[in-house]
C-alpha cells in the first residue's frame, strides 16, 4: 500500500492538504504555548513578588528606623544642641532616602492598584517620600547652616552681617513652604481605617508632626524676607528703638522714655540718634488715626505724650505713635518700631555676657533689671537732671546693641532669650509695611490681641501708672481666670480676677527718691488703672472693686467704666489707690458670644509685662478632656 496514495483502511478521504501517517500536532502545540505563557507568568509574578518583597523589607527597615530618629530629633530639638540635631540628620537622611527609593519603582506602583494590598503600599510610599523630601530639602540644609552661620562673619566689602545665610534662608524657607503642605496633602489622602496598624501608626505620626510646624512653615518665607529687610538686603532702613521702663507701668509694658534710632543698609547697623521723651512735643496731638474706644479708654495721654503712648494693649496702635513723634520731631522716615524693656535685656544679657557702660557700670543679667529702672533714680534726680538719666538709657541700650551687632554672644542662648522675651510681651516689632507687617500676623511679636477666639480664648488684665512715679519695681500682681466654656459653651461664662499689692512698708516708702514717689500723693498713695479687656464678641456681666484701708477716703479700687469696647472686646476698668503695704482686689464676669465646643479655643491669661512677673492661673473644668 503506498502511503501517500492509498485511502484509510476505513474507506474515508484524507483531508486535501493532510499527509497520510501524521497525526495533527496543532492542539498540544497551542497547549504547549498556553502552559508556557502559564510559567512565564507565573515566574515573572513569583520574580516581581520577590522584588516586591524584597523592597517591602527594605522600606519596612528603613522607615522604621526613620520613625526613631524624628522621635529623636523631637528630643534633641528641646535641648537646642544643633550639631547632634545635624548628626542625627544625616543618618535620617540616609534612612529615608532608602525608603523612598524601595517604594518609587515600577513594580511597587503596579502592586498599588491591588485590592487590600493596594493602599497599604500607596500608605508606605507616602510616608517614605514625605519625610525623605522634608529631611533632603529642609531639615539637613537648614541645620548645616544654622550650625555653619557665625554672628561675628562680616561682609569684606560693607563690614555688615554677612547676607549669605539669609539667602540660604530664602531657599529652604521656599522649599519648606511648598513640601509641608504637598506632604500633608499625600498623607491626609491615606484613609487610615483601611490599612494595617502599623502603617496607620506610621502616618499619624507623622501628620501630626507635619500640622505642628506647618503654619511656621508658612510664615517661614515672608518672615526671612522682613529679616533681610531689616538688615538693609533691600535698601537702606530707619528702624526705631524704644525703651520701655516698667517701673511706671503701661499695658504693654511701661512708659517709653527713650529712643535710638538704628540705620541698617547691607547688613551693617549703626546708631543714628539718640532722644529722649524730652525732645518732643507735648500736649499737641498727632495726626495719627486712634480709634475712638482707645481714646475714652486712655485719655488724651495716649496721643499727646510719647511715653505714655503705649498704654493700650496694642503694639501697632504705640508703634505708630512713636513712628509719628519721631518723624515730626526728628527727622528721616521710620520705616519700623522695635520696643524692648529691661527685662528683655536682661535676657539678652545671658547670651552676651557683661558689657562695660560709658558711665563705668558693668551691666549683665542679675543687675539689668534694678540698675535700669531701680537703682539709677538713686544716683541722679530725674527732675533736675533728667538728661543724664537718659543718656544713662540711651548709652546702655547703645553698647548692648553695640555688642548684638557684633556677633559677640552664645547663639543657642540669643536663639532662646529672644524667643522667651517675645513669649512674655518683653520685645515687639512693627514694620510700617503692610506685607511685612502681615508676616507676622498670629505671632505674639506683633504684641496685639487675636481678633476671634478660635485658636485661642484670651482674656487680659493690663495696668497702668498714673501716679508719675517709678513705683512698680515694688508692685506685686496676681490675676486669676476662670471659665465654664467647655462645659457651656452656648452660653460661657468668663470670671477675672486681678490683685495688686504694694510690697514695701510706708518708713521705706517715706526715703524714696522724689521721681520715684507720686507726683500727687508722695509717699502715702500711689494710683494705677486697671484694664480687664474679655473675650472677643463677650459682654460685661459685672465688675466690682474693693475699699480701701481705713483712714483713706478713696476706696482700694473702683470701676470707672464697663460701656466701652475696644479691639473687639468687652473692657472693664478701674482706678486703684493703694498706700505702701496695702492690697487691693477686683473682679470682673464676662458673658461670651454663644458658640460650640470648636468656637472657643484654649484659655490663655495675658498682661502687662510687670517687672515681678504677675502670677496668673487659669481654672477651666471639662476643658482638659
Amino acid at each position: 500500500m503506498n502511503p501517500e496514495t492509498d485511502s484509510p483502511r476505513d474507506g474515508r478521504s484524507l483531508p486535501s492538504g493532510t499527509r497520510p501517517g501524521r497525526r495533527d500536532r496543532t492542539p498540544w502545540t497551542r497547549k504547549r504555548r498556553v502552559v508556557t505563557g502559564v510559567v512565564v507568568v507565573l515566574l515573572v509574578i513569583l520574580v516581581a513578588g520577590a522584588w516586591l518583597g524584597t523592597r517591602l523589607l527594605v522600606a519596612k527597615n528603613n522607615l522604621e528606623a526613620s520613625q526613631q530618629l524624628v522621635a529623636t530629633l523631637q528630643e534633641q530639638a528641646a535641648e537646642g544642641d544643633v550639631a547632634t540635631m545635624l548628626a542625627t540628620t544625616r543618618e535620617l537622611q540616609g534612612h529615608s532616602s532608602k525608603a523612598a527609593n524601595a517604594t518609587g519603582d515600577v513594580t511597587w506602583r503596579i502592586a498599588e492598584v491591588v485590592p487590600v494590598v493596594g493602599p497599604n503600599l500607596s500608605a508606605v510610599r507616602a510616608v517614605a517620600e514625605s519625610i525623605r523630601d522634608l529631611v533632603d530639602e529642609v531639615a539637613e540644609p537648614a541645620l548645616a547652616t544654622a550650625e555653619s552661620f557665625d554672628p561675628a562673619l562680616r561682609d569684606p566689602d560693607t563690614g555688615g552681617f554677612d547676607l549669605a545665610p539669609v539667602a540660604e534662608a530664602k531657599t529652604i524657607a521656599a522649599a519648606a513652604g511648598r513640601i509641608v503642605p504637598d506632604s500633608l496633602a499625600k498623607l491626609n489622602a491615606v484613609d487610615t481605617l483601611s490599612v494595617l496598624d502599623p502603617v496607620s501608626a506610621a502616618v499619624v505620626q507623622l501628620r501630626d508632626v507635619l500640622e505642628q510646624v506647618a503654619p511656621a512653615a508658612e510664615r517661614a518665607g515672608p518672615v526671612v524676607d522682613v529679616v533681610g529687610a531689616i538688615l538693609g538686603a533691600d535698601g537702606p532702613r530707619n528702624y526705631l528703638l524704644a525703651f520701655q521702663n516698667n517701673a511706671e507701668s503701661t499695658a504693654l509694658g511701661g512708659s517709653a522714655a527713650s529712643y535710638i534710632q538704628m540705620h541698617s543698609e547691607d547688613g551693617a547697623i549703626t546708631v543714628a540718634d539718640v532722644a529722649g521723651s524730652g525732645d518732643f512735643g507735648d500736649t499737641e496731638v498727632l495726626p495719627v488715626p486712634v480709634d475712638d474706644s482707645a481714646l475714652s479708654l486712655f485719655g488724651d495721654f495716649l496721643v499727646d505724650h510719647i511715653n505714655t503712648s503705649t498704654s493700650r494693649p496694642d503694639f501697632p496702635t504705640a508703634a505708630t505713635l512713636l513712628q509719628g513723634y519721631w518723624e515730626r520731631d526728628r527727622g528721616p522716615t521710620v520705616d519700623g518700631v522695635v520696643s524692648v524693656d529691661p527685662l528683655a535685656l536682661a535676657q539678652i544679657l545671658k547670651a552676651t555676657g557683661p558689657v562695660d557702660l560709658p558711665s563705668g557700670d558693668v551691666v549683665s543679667s542679675d543687675n539689668a533689671v534694678q540698675l535700669l529702672v531701680n537703682e539709677i533714680y538713686f544716683r541722679y534726680d530725674s527732675y533736675a537732671e533728667p538728661e543724664v538719666v537718659d543718656a544713662f538709657f540711651q548709652g546702655t541700650a547703645a553698647m548692648i546693641l553695640e555688642k548684638i551687632t557684633s556677633g559677640d554672644f552664645d547663639v543657642p542662648t540669643m536663639v532662646t532669650a529672644i524667643s522667651d522675651s517675645i513669649n512674655n510681651g518683653n520685645l515687639m516689632l512693627w514694620s510700617a509695611d503692610a506685607a511685612e507687617q502681615a508676616a507676622f500676623d498670629g505671632a505674639r511679636i506683633q504684641g496685639v490681641l487675636p481678633k476671634s477666639n478660635t485658636d485661642e480664648t484670651v482674656v487680659g488684665v493690663y495696668f497702668r501708672d498714673t501716679s508719675s512715679s517709678k513705683i512698680d519695681y515694688y508692685m506685686h500682681s496676681s490675676a486669676q481666670l476662670s471659665s465654664d466654656v467647655c462645659t457651656n459653651p452656648q452660653n460661657p461664662t468668663f470670671t477675672t480676677s486681678a490683685t495688686l499689692t504694694l510690697d514695701l512698708d510706708q518708713d521705706f516708702a517715706d526715703e524714696l527718691p522724689l521721681y520715684v514717689k507720686s507726683a500727687p500723693f508722695g509717699s502715702s498713695q500711689f494710683r494705677t488703672e486697671i484694664f480687664v479687656y474679655g473675650p472677643v464678641g463677650g459682654t460685661v456681666v459685672s465688675a466690682n472693686g474693693s475699699p480701701g484701708a481705713t483712714g483713706f477716703t478713696v476706696p482700694g479700687a473702683v470701676v470707672t467704666g464697663t460701656g466701652i469696647d475696644d479691639l473687639g472686646r468687652p473692657v472693664a476698668t478701674f482706678a486703684t489707690l493703694l498706700a505702701p503695704g496695702e492690697t487691693t482686689t477686683v473682679d470682673v464676669s464676662f458673658s461670651g458670644a454663644p458658640g460650640t465646643a470648636d468656637g472657643y479655643g484654649p484659655l490663655e491669661l495675658r498682661g502687662t509685662p510687670m517687672i515681678h512677673p504677675t502670677e496668673r492661673t487659669v481654672d477651666a473644668p471639662g476643658c482638659d478632656g
